[in-house]
């Protein structure tokens, strides 16, 4: 795995990249209509890419998509896609509740193929994963030590999920809300520790890419399943 480079990171840089992530996250999640958020995302992404490229000044391998590291990701990332599928059967096989979700039953055929096979992931995955494993981490390693960016970045991360465990909270009432709301963030920023872990043990972008791949394709299909 190639280290990173030893320049330090401005503070200011670090900062501002957190604000337009908070941007970002109200932009594209929120104030997008559904159809016009593919396209969108993918552009986002790659300026995100371009401003680490030419303003940062951060390599593709501090990004996490040197050449030299792709076979590791691969690796790492087939593991990681062994484990959640593991888990995932499991639980179908045992507790199928665990993953009903009402707005699934409202998807069309369609829709039931696109979601895990294409939009989880270029409109979720691709564009998370250059965001926070690629762009903020490689910029919070100039910044600080190790364990330190994967916790910074996992936060953020968990943070980024707030709109959505907003809007899967209204109507619960305070208590019901607050749990939901808690529990979302909680578990994104534990998802955000490991796929930094994967990202940094891989030297890769591919790994953790593959692993939240798992983690929401999978999770989507048994979905679809736990409907029957």
């Amino acid at each position: 795995m190639t280290s990173p480079a030893t320049d330090q990171m401005p503070t200011r840089t670090v900062i501002g990249l957190v604000a337009a992530i908070a941007i970002t996250d109200v932009l594209a999640n929120v104030l997008l209509p559904d159809g016009a958020k593919l396209p969108v995302k993918l552009a986002i992404a790659a300026g995100y890419l371009l401003w680490a490229r030419r303003s940062a000044g951060l390599s593709w391998s501090e990004l996490g998509l040197g050449r030299a590291d792709m076979g590791s990701g691969l690796r790492w990332g087939a593991l990681a896609i062994a484990v959640v599928a593991g888990i995932v059967l499991l639980l179908v096989a045992t507790s199928p509740s665990h993953f009903e979700d009402s707005s699934v039953a409202h998807d069309s055929t369609a829709v039931r193929y696109l979601e895990p096979l294409l939009l989880i992931p270029l409109q979720t995955v691709l564009f998370e994963e250059v965001i926070f494993r690629g762009v903020l981490l490689g910029v919070l390693l100039r910044w600080t030590q190790r364990g330190y960016a994967i916790g910074a970045s996992a936060i953020v991360f968990g943070l980024w999920h707030l709109p959505p465990a907003l809007h899967d909270a209204s109507g619960d009432g305070f208590s019901g809300g607050l749990g939901i709301v808690v529990g979302t963030i909680t578990f994104t920023t534990i998802a955000g520790l490991i796929f930094g872990w994967l990202r940094l043990r891989s030297g890769s972008l591919l790994a953790p890419a593959l692993a939240h791949i798992a983690s929401n394709s999978f999770a989507y299909v048994a979905a679809v399943i736990a409907l029957q």
